[in-house]
C-alpha cells in the first residue's frame, strides 16, 4: 500500500468502516467467493458485469443491522420495478438483456454506480489493503485458506502459539504488511513497530499505542526509534509538525466569521463550526479587549457547555483549560494557569492547535480500525484502555527484539536474503509475496539455526518443561485464565440477562456494547450461549477449547471461524456434546439451518464411531424460537440411517438432535447438578425400536414398480 507524504494510512476505506471489522472481512470474502465461483462473474460494473452490484446486495442481506439504510439503492429498485422488462433482467442477473438494452436507459444505468457499485468496490478494497484478494478482486491464496481455516499448515513456532487458524492467518499477513512511499521504494511495517513498542513497554495506554502506530509512516526518521518508543507519551506525535498559517490569519486584528469560516471546518458537523466561533469571538473578547468577571465567565460557561467538542477541535484531545466545572478563579491566577491559549497571537495559535488536533483526531479515528483487525492476531490485548503483549514470555523469544526493530523500515530494493526487489513484486498481484501462503518463520526469514537459538531461549524461559509440552502448558494457563474472566465478566445473572434480550432484535446496539463491538450479534449469541452451556455444566467442561469462535487475547468474540464445524463442540471423557446457536427465525430455520445442523450432527457421530471412542453424541439446537416442522423432523432422524458427507461409504443411526429455547437455557443453568442426567433423559426421549432399516428401500420400490410395469407390458 502506497501513501503520500503527510497521509494518515488507515487499513479499511472510511466508506466502508464498521465495528464488527473480522466479521465483515470475513463476510465479504465468502461473497466475493460465491459470486466469482458459482455466478463465474467477472469483477466489473454494469453493463459488463453484475457482480458489483450482486456483490452489495449481498452485504446488505448478509448485514441488515449494519446496513439499515442504503437509499440509493431502495430509490433505484423501486425505479426500475416500474420497468417490468428491465426489473425482470436485474432480478435474474440477465446480462444479455442488459447489454441488449442499457443505451436506452443511460440514466437507469448510470444511478448503477451512484452509492451501490461504487460502495461494493470501496468495501472489497478492505480485502485488497490485507492481501486476501488482488486488485481485480480475484481472491488471493492467502485468502482462500481464510475462508477454510483448518486447511491452514502451522510452522514449529506457530505450533506454540496458542491461537487459532483465523488468528494465525492474520498474525501472518500483519507482520508482511507494509505502507510504502510514493515511490515504491521506502517502506513501514506498522504491525512490527507494535510489536516492538509492546517488547520494549510493558503497559501503555491505548492512545500512546495508537499514536505511535497510527501516526508514523515511511517518510518518518526511525534511526532514534528506541528512545522514541521508550520515552514517547501522549500527543508527543504532532510536537514536531510544523503548521503552514494562511497568511489572512498572520494579524492580531480580530478575523471576521467569514474568514474564520473558511479555515475552520468540521466535514461531519456543519453546527460544531458554529460552536468554534462562538468560541473565538468570546476568548477574543477576553483576550483583547477590556476584562471583566463576565467575559471570564462567558468563555468559561461556553466552554463548560461544548467541553468535549472544544477539546477535541482545539485541545488536541485534551481539557483546554485546567478547571473543575463552576471554578471562577481571579484573571491573574486564570491567566497564570493558562499562558498559550491566552497568547496575544490568538489567530496563529488557535489554528495550530486546530490544525494539530485534527491530526491527531484523525490518527485516533483510523486507529480504530487498525486496533480491531490487530486483536484478530491474537497476539496483543487492549483491556481498560491499556495494550499490553499478550503470551509475553514465549513472544519476546519468537519476536527478539533487536531482530523486530530492524524490520520496522527500510528500502526494499536494498532487502538482502529476499526473493523481491520492489514493491510491486512485494504485493503487486494475485501471487505476489504478500498474497502468498507464507508461514510466520519464513516471514521473519528464520534460518534452521535461527529457528534453533529461538527455541533454546523458548526452553530458558519454560524450564523443566519440554518443547512439546510448552503448547499445553500456555493452553492451561489461558484456561484458567478464561475461568477467571468469566466469573469476573460474566456471572450467571449477567449472562441470563444477556440471553433474554436476543428475543427482541432492537436491543441488538445494547448487546454489542455489553459484549463485544468486534463481532455480530449472532456471533455473540453462540458466545454466551457456549457461557451458559458452561455454568449449566457446573463450569467443567473446556469451553474455551470447545468454541469454534476466533477470540481476541482478551477473550472477546470476533468471528465464527467456520470450518465445517458444529458452533462448539465440547469433548468429555465419555461424552461428545455439540450446540448449534441460530438467532434465525422459523420461517428461515428450515432453509438456513436444517442440513448445516444434520451434516454437522451426522459428521461428528461417525467420526466417533469410526475412531471407537465409545463417547456418546448429542446435539443440541438453541434458539430463541423454533420451526415445529424443524423440532418434529430433528425426532424423526433418529429413527432411520443416515449417511456422513465426509466419507460416504459410512452411516449412523439414532442422531440425536434436541432443540432447547433460549429461555429454557437460562433455567438449566441453575440445575448444573441435573447436567448428566439431563443429557441421559434426552437419549431415552429419542430411543427408537430398533428395526433393521433397508436403506435401499427406495431403490427396491422404484425397481419393483418398474419391473411389475415391464411384466405387465410384456
Amino acid at each position: 500500500m502506497r501513501i503520500k507524504e503527510g497521509q494518515i494510512f488507515n487499513l479499511m476505506d472510511t466508506n466502508g468502516r464498521r465495528n464488527d471489522v473480522i466479521h465483515a472481512l470475513q463476510g465479504y470474502l465468502t461473497i466475493l467467493e460465491e459470486i466469482q465461483n458459482n455466478k463465474k462473474m467477472r469483477w466489473a460494473s454494469i453493463p459488463d458485469s453484475f457482480a458489483q452490484y450482486e456483490f452489495y446486495r449481498q452485504a446488505i442481506e448478509l448485514s441488515p443491522d449494519v446496513f439499515v439504510k442504503h437509499d440509493p439503492y431502495d430509490k433505484l429498485m423501486e425505479q426500475i420495478k416500474k420497468i417490468p422488462d428491465f426489473n425482470e433482467a436485474v432480478e435474474n442477473l440477465d446480462l444479455g438483456w442488459i447489454q441488449r438494452n442499457y443505451m436506452s436507459y443511460p440514466e437507469l444505468v448510470g444511478q448503477f454506480d451512484l452509492g451501490i457499485e461504487d460502495r461494493a468496490r470501496h468495501y472489497t478494497s478492505n480485502l485488497v489493503k490485507l492481501g486476501f484478494a488482488d486488485d481485480d478482486r480475484d481472491i488471493s491464496p492467502v485468502g482462500k485458506l481464510l475462508l477454510d481455516p483448518q486447511k491452514i499448515k502451522k510452522d514449529e513456532l506457530e505450533k506454540l502459539l496458542p491461537v487459532d487458524g483465523v488468528n494465525i492467518v492474520y498474525l501472518r499477513q500483519l507482520l508482511k504488511l507494509r505502507l510504502f512511499d510514493s515511490g515504491g521504494e521506502r517502506f513501514y511495517a506498522p504491525f512490527h513497530l507494535a510489536i516492538f513498542v509492546l517488547l520494549k513497554r510493558t503497559r501503555l495506554s491505548e492512545n500512546e499505542f495508537s499514536e505511535l502506530v497510527q501516526g508514523l509512516n515511511p517518510y518518518s526518521d526511525f534511526t532514534n526509534i528506541e528512545d522514541y518508543v521508550v520515552n514517547y507519551r501522549e500527543g508527543d506525535i504532532v510536537s514536531d509538525i510544523e503548521i503552514d498559517i494562511p497568511e489572512e490569519l498572520k494579524t492580531q486584528e480580530k478575523i471576521s466569521e467569514t474568514v474564520f469560516r473558511k479555515f475552520y471546518k468540521n466535514r461531519k458537523s456543519k453546527t460544531a463550526v458554529d460552536v468554534y466561533w462562538e468560541f473565538y469571538d468570546r476568548l477574543w473578547k477576553y483576550v483583547h479587549e477590556e476584562k471583566n468577571p463576565d467575559k471570564l465567565d462567558s468563555v468559561l460557561t461556553f466552554y463548560e457547555d461544548n467541553r468535549a467538542m472544544l477539546n477535541k477541535a482545539f485541545g488536541r484531545g485534551k481539557n483546554l483549560f485546567s478547571l473543575k466545572t463552576g471554578d471562577r478563579p481571579s484573571f491573574t491566577v486564570f491567566d497564570d494557569q493558562h499562558p498559550d491559549i491566552l497568547t496575544l497571537h490568538t489567530n496563529e495559535y488557535l489554528y495550530i492547535q486546530f490544525s494539530l488536533s485534527k491530526i491527531l483526531d484523525q490518527i485516533r479515528e483510523y486507529s480504530d480500525t487498525t486496533k480491531r483487525i490487530f486483536k484478530a492476531s491474537g497476539m496483543i490485548r487492549f483491556y481498560n484502555g491499556f495494550v499490553e503483549l499478550a503470551y509475553r514470555e514465549l513472544c519476546s523469544c519468537i519476536f527478539e527484539v533487536e531482530f523486530i526493530r530492524s524490520r520496522i523500515s527500510g528500502n526494499v530494493s536494498e532487502e538482502t536474503h529476499s526473493c523481491y526487489r520492489s514493491q510491486r513484486e512485494y504485493e503487486g498481484g494475485l501471487y505476489s509475496y504478500y498474497c502468498e501462503v507464507v508461514s510466520l518463520s519464513e516471514i521473519l526469514r528464520y534460518t534452521k539455526k535461527e529457528i534453533t537459538q529461538v527455541k533454546d531461549h523458548i526452553r530458558e524461559e519454560f524450564p523443566d518443561t519440554s518443547m512439546e509440552k510448552i503448547p499445553f502448558l500456555l493452553a492451561e494457563k489461558r484456561k484458567k485464565e478464561f475461568a477467571l474472566f468469566l466469573e469476573r465478566s460474566y456471572p450467571a445473572e449477567k449472562v441470563k440477562e444477556i440471553l433474554r434480550m436476543f428475543a427482541d432484535r432492537s436491543h441488538d446496539r445494547q448487546i454489542k456494547e455489553m459484549v463485544s463491538q468486534d463481532a455480530s450479534v449472532p456471533t455473540i449469541y453462540e458466545y454466551i450461549v457456549g457461557i451458559a452451556w458452561y455454568y449449566f455444566s457446573g463450569k467443567r467442561i473446556d469451553l474455551l477449547g470447545s468454541y469454534n469462535l476466533t477470540l481476541s487475547a482478551d477473550f472477546e468474540p470476533l468471528v465464527h471461524a467456520g470450518g465445517g464445524q458444529g458452533d462448539i463442540v465440547i469433548y468429555e471423557k465419555d461424552k461428545v456434546v455439540m450446540l448449534e446457536a441460530t438467532l434465525m427465525n422459523a420461517n428461515s430455520q428450515k432453509r438456513g439451518e436444517w442440513e448445516p445442523v444434520l451434516r454437522h450432527s451426522i459428521n461428528l457421530k461417525v467420526e466417533e464411531e469410526t475412531a471407537k471412542t465409545g463417547r456418546v453424541v448429542t446435539s443440541f439446537f438453541i434458539a430463541d424460537r423454533f420451526d415445529y416442522n424443524t423440532i418434529n423432523i430433528w425426532k424423526a432422524i433418529a429413527a432411520v440411517p443416515l449417511q456422513s458427507t465426509v466419507e460416504r461409504d459410512k452411516f449412523t443411526d439414532n442422531v440425536v438432535i434436541m432443540p432447547v429455547h433460549s429461555e429454557e437455557l437460562c433455567s438449566l443453568m441453575d440445575q448444573h447438578r441435573e447436567y448428566d442426567a439431563m443429557i441421559s433423559r434426552v437419549h431415552q426421549l429419542f430411543e427408537v425400536d430398533k428395526v433393521n432399516f433397508d436403506i435401499n428401500w427406495r431403490d427396491k420400490f422404484m425397481e419393483k414398480v418398474i419391473d411389475d410395469r415391464a411384466g405387465g407390458l410384456c
